[in-house]
């Protein structure tokens, strides 16, 4: 995808959260995740929400790499980090510990990652 397309999907996301007021300031708890996942049209924001996310951690793994400290999690060379893998490896973390309400999704997904994709 090139870049123009990238920055314009990431701005009408920025809008879309904006308009609807339900990601606090510090980013989406898990309540907030939780009620997305029920909404249709939040749904699919979701998906684009977390992928991102899973973006993130990926770029600072390889950041990591170039500095030789250790990568956060270990993926396979192919691993595709879409929502719908986000949200899989999520779902199942989650399911499998306790967080709080107000707790983060982007450090929940970067433990999820962790667990799944251990280094």
């Amino acid at each position: 995808m090139n870049k123009l397309i990238r920055h314009f999907l990431s701005m009408t996301l920025l809008g879309l959260i904006a308009m609807t007021g339900t990601v606090s300031a510090s980013g989406l708890t898990l309540t907030q995740y939780r009620e997305w996942q029920r909404d249709p049209i939040k749904k699919e924001m979701l998906n684009t929400y977390t992928a991102g996310m899973g973006q993130g951690v990926t770029f600072a793994n390889v950041y990591n790499k170039t500095q030789k400290v250790p990568m956060i999690f270990c993926p396979p060379g192919d691993l595709a980090m879409t929502g719908d893998l986000t949200n899989v490896v999520l779902a199942k973390f989650i399911a499998k510990n306790n967080f709080k309400p107000t707790d983060e999704i982007s450090i929940i997904l970067i433990f999820a990652l962790k667990d799944a994709y251990p280094y």
